[in-house]
Parts: structure tokens; sequence; C-alpha cells
């Protein structure tokens, strides 16, 4: 009989098999850490979870929040999240305390209305603003963790004003860590906060001016505001991108486009297969890619994903229409959701061209991917 292998030869082959499980299936190296103490204690070392990180560098897509009307009510949002992994659901979001009106009375109901503005390197912003009286608040959460920390918008901003915003890591701003390889936002570390917005006089077509404010978390405060002036309107409802070190936020429902560069204070964005700014749009049956020229100053489009022939359109209507819902950055996949009687969500993966079904519901309406790695250390496993 072979002799038995020395304890640490022996850990370093199990490493190397536990290595290889995969970030899309979270649950198995969840499972791998109850095992055994030996196991347990191999999952949760800092050098293999680092190690871990770098091996298959790119992030999964856990899955995806968004925004669900409350009713009939049009001004009324909660947010939502629908898992593509087998990641556990995040616990909940501590919502707002329940505050007083100027009566001193409490509302009754629904006091406040949540919006997802962004999900980006492992964290969620969220605006929430109370219905009876002005208040407004902003949040960043880590929905694998638990942790979070709120704080109120600058305080010239009136609280009803719908803005757009940007969460990003401090240091992937710094190394432009735009995609889902950055390796170092999970563990609470210091955070931006970009918001935008466009300000018109009373008259609405008036011209308007276009400003941006940054929020650090290292010093809890916010930056000056840089200003533009512009004939545009934000949307809110729309993601964000991060390439070379700027954030790209649309306007004019996506005819328009607002760059701010973070050092030096029907579209939609999606990074192009060598990192430069790009865009997809949905044209009857087919994902256009687009890619900005600088040279010229234009888009050009480049290839075209059949989307009937991967989407069988008899599973609804003949006259079904598809619309652009998200993005992940990083990952490369775009969420298509379809206009039928099915109300179906499906996911492109911009370099095979490869289509699937994601998801099912009539209420997603603009999609934020959570991309994060899911690994026994962020739940608190001990």
């Amino acid at each position: 009989m072979a002799p038995p292998l020395p304890p640490g030869l022996m850990d370093d082959l199990i490493g190397e098999i536990l290595l290889r499980l995969p970030p899309s299936d979270p649950a198995c190296l969840v499972r791998a850490s109850l095992v055994c103490k030996r196991w347990r204690s191999l999952v949760l070392d800092r050098a293999f979870l680092r190690q871990y990180r770098v091996f298959h560098r790119t992030a999964p897509v856990l899955g995806f929040f968004h925004d669900q009307q409350c009713g009939y009510a049009d001004d009324i949002f909660v947010h939502r999240f629908v898992a593509t992994t087998t990641m556990q659901a995040p616990p909940s979001l501590p919502q707002p305390a329940a505050s007083a009106g100027p009566s001193g009375s409490a509302a009754k109901g629904k006091q406040y209305s949540c919006r997802t503005l962004d999900c980006r390197h492992g964290r969620v912003l969220f605006h929430t603003v109370t219905v009876l009286w002005p208040s407004s608040t902003l949040t960043v959460w880590d929905p694998v963790t638990g942790d979070h920390k709120s704080f109120p918008p600058p305080s010239d901003i009136d609280p009803y004003y719908e803005f757009t915003g940007a969460v990003l890591c401090a240091s992937a701003a710094a190394s432009d860590g735009g995609g889902g390889g950055h390796l170092e936002c999970s563990g609470g570390g210091p955070f931006l906060v970009v918001i935008a917005g466009v300000d018109h006089g009373e008259d609405y077509d008036e011209d308007g001016v276009a400003w941006a404010r940054v929020y650090s978390s290292e010093t809890a405060a916010w930056g000056e505001a840089t200003t533009l002036d512009v004939e545009s309107f934000v949307d809110p409802a729309q993601p964000s991108l991060l390439v070379e070190g700027a954030v790209y936020f649309m306007v004019e429902f996506g005819r328009r486009i607002l760059k701010y560069d973070l050092p030096y204070p029907d579209i939609i964005f999606a990074a192009a297969r060598d990192g430069e700014l790009g865009a997809a749009t949905v044209e009857g049956y087919k994902l256009y890619l687009w890619t900005w020229d600088a040279g010229v100053g234009e888009w050009a489009r480049g290839r075209a994903i059949e989307l009937d022939i991967m989407i069988p359109i008899s599973m609804g209507d003949p006259s079904t229409e598809f619309d652009l819902a998200g993005f992940a950055q990083g990952a490369g996949l775009i969420f298509i959701s379809a206009n039928d009687d099915h109300h179906n969500i499906f996911t492109v993966e911009l370099k095979s061209g490869q289509i699937t079904k994601t998801g099912k519901t009539r209420h997603y309406g603009k999609i934020f991917p959570l991309i994060n790695f899911y690994t026994p250390d962020l739940l608190g496993t001990s």
C-alpha cells in the first residue's frame, strides 16, 4: 500500500480541486466549506480566496435588481432581486424608519418609494423618497454581506428631484476597474457615488444646466458640482457605464450621453470587446452592436445578432417585440425583454451570441445585474 500523502501536499491537492469549482454556482464552494473542519479552513483561507478570484478572473452574474410599481401608484416603487444562480436570497435592506409628518403623526401605509439607480462592484445604489413630505436618502448596500451606508443627497437638491446615479469602488475608479474583473471590491472598502441631473428654469422648454457631484465614503462628504449648459434631461431609470475613469449617463431616453470624468472634475450602453465605449440597439429582431469612433466623432455599427432565430417567436404572439433591459459590464451580457404574453427575459452573450432564458415577469423595467464572487467568507461562515 502506498504511504499516505503528507498533510501539506494533500491540502494542496484539495485546494487545486476547490479552486476549479465554478463561481457561477456559488453553492458548490459553500457546500465544500461544510464538509469538514479541514476543508472549511482551506475555503476560508485568505490566500485561497484571493487565488480563487484571480484564477476565475471575472466575477459571475449572481442575479439582478429591478424596480416594481406598488399597485396603481405611478410614483411608488420597491426594489426586487431575481437570482440567476444558486445564490441564496440576500438579506433584507433595512427600510427607512417611520418618520413623523408635519402634524407629528406617522403616515399610514407605505411612506416611501425606493428606486434602484445602479449596481456595480458588488454594491447597489438606491434612492429613497418619502411620499407625503420632503425627505430623500441614498443608500449603498452590499447584498451579500448586508453591509450598508445611508446618507442624504446634497442639501441644495430638492428631495423630490429625480436624478441619476452610479456607485463604484474607489480603488476600481482609480485603476479603471469598470468591469467585473475587479478583484478587490468585496470587503467593505471605500466607495464613490456619482449623481447627475439637469436643472431647467420655470419654463421647461428653456435650456438646462447639467450637473454632477461625487460623494466619497472616506470623507463622508459631497464634492463641488461640475456644470455644463445643455438642452437635455436625464432619465433616472437608465443604467450607467464606467470606462477609462469616466462615468457615462444616458439622457433624453438614450439619444444623448452625459460623460463625467472622475479624475477631473431606445439605446443602452455596453462595453465593446476592446474595452472602448460601445452601445447596443434593437431593431426589429436584430441586436446591433456599435462602437464609438473618436476619430470621426460618431458611432459605427458593427455586427448584428439575430434574435428571432435563437428566441422562438412562437412562444408568444408573432408580433413580439424586444426591448433592451440592461447589461452586465465586464461579463459581456446584455439583457433583453420580450414584449409578449410570456414577458420573458433573455441574456445575450456578446462573444458567442448565445442566448439564454433568464426569467419571466411583467414588472422588470430596467435591470441592474449583481456581479460579484459569492464565497463563504462573505457570508460570515467561520
